[in-house]
């Protein structure tokens, strides 16, 4: 049985960071997909779906970075978590757990970026302001996590 996501979107939501405990981290943002459907009519209209991503220790702490607008390919798995609410209503969440991120343009930010001299040239994979052991975690398998 094989369960694999693999999505090449951007970035809706700034990655937040959060402590699990005194050693995890996860991080979480949003990736928008586009498809272009169409309709009865013969009008194409674009369709967005959006995602819901989570990263764990280092490829999360490569990633908390990245900023919406940022074009990134994220590989992984689905995963499904129940959780309750203060009232304590039951949700059942889908969301993608990434093995690797890759950061594939810097979006809307890459002009401020520029003018403050911390991107390299058009297609650069190195975000602003990163370093090189940054990237390469980014795009590392991720560690293991319960």
């Amino acid at each position: 049985m094989v369960n694999q996501v693999l999505l090449v979107g951007n970035i809706g939501r700034d990655p937040e960071v959060t402590a699990v405990n005194d050693q995890d981290k996860v991080t979480r943002l949003s990736v928008a997909t586009h498809e272009t459907v169409i309709k009865r009519t013969g009008e194409r209209e674009r369709k967005t779906e959006w995602h819901e991503v989570v990263a764990w220790g280092t490829l999360g702490e490569a990633v908390k970075g990245f900023h919406t607008g940022c074009s990134v390919l994220v590989q992984g798995r689905l995963q499904t978590r129940v959780w309750a609410d203060f009232r304590g209503t039951k949700h059942i969440t889908a969301e993608v757990r990434a093995d690797r991120i890759l950061l594939l343009s810097v979006g809307s930010r890459e002009g401020e970026a520029a003018r403050k001299g911390r991107s390299g040239a058009k297609g650069e994979r190195l975000q602003a302001g990163a370093s090189a052991n940054e990237e390469q975690a980014a795009v590392a398998p991720a560690e293991s996590a319960s």
